[in-house]
């Protein structure tokens, strides 16, 4: 497996890792929006550098920083009034979430998901293989069965026409503490979202008993 590779955002795969996962629908965020973010990230990155601070002192702002960024770009999904919301229909909604559990057990281990209307969130860890390659197959498979429906009920969208953004956003999950806070953020996205008082109430939440002890 590559530990490290970079398209339009960069990939890290360390050995036994533990990884939080954000797909996204293709168009969820206009570009213009995502392109200004994008910007405001590297020049704080670039004022930081010039710091005159240790190196791993910048590295931890830098993370910060990183940490902000992923904040505000999962608040534009929140809060999203334009794009597709494809995964607010129920039978689209499991969809996706049949494909993430069909490997569940052979292919990686599930520790926590949610689905809220333009995006998921997950975390999943004893990979057997790259998460590209993952990744490919759980789009490939979730994006073929869900436009099958919508190409049928609207016929402005064409087969060929993409369910998912193209890369999702992933982030290795360091420690147990790390752990326990992206479990908590991936549960209480809906609460966050202001559809649900307790992460309890949001039938799309999944988490494995196991991690239960770690939800707050």
């Amino acid at each position: 497996m590559k530990e490290f590779y970079r398209r339009n955002l960069p990939h890290y795969q360390p050995k036994d890792a533990v990884l939080f996962m954000t797909p996204r629908l293709k168009g969820s965020i206009p570009k213009v929006k995502l392109l200004a973010l994008k910007e405001a990230r590297l020049q704080e990155e670039n004022r930081l550098q010039q710091l005159n601070l240790s190196n791993e002192e910048i590295q931890i702002l830098i993370e910060r920083n990183r940490e902000l960024y992923f904040g505000k770009f999962d608040d534009l999904l929140d809060n999203a009034t334009t794009g597709p919301h494809w995964l607010k229909d129920d039978r689209i909604a499991q969809i996706w979430s049949d494909a993430l559990h069909h490997f569940d057990g052979r292919r990686y281990k599930m520790i926590c998901s949610t689905i809220m209307s333009n995006h998921a969130h997950f975390i999943f860890y004893k990979l057997d293989r790259s998460m590209s390659e993952i990744m490919q197959s759980l789009k490939g498979f979730s994006s073929y069965a869900a436009n099958k429906i919508l190409v049928e009920e609207q016929p402005q969208i064409q087969k060929e026409d993409a369910f998912w953004q193209d890369e999702t956003y992933d982030r290795s999950i360091r420690n147990r503490t790390e752990l326990q806070h992206r479990i908590n953020y991936t549960l209480n996205n809906p609460v966050k979202a202001g559809l649900v008082q307790r992460w309890q109430d949001w039938k799309l939440n999944y988490v494995h008993p196991d991690f239960l002890k770690y939800v707050q």
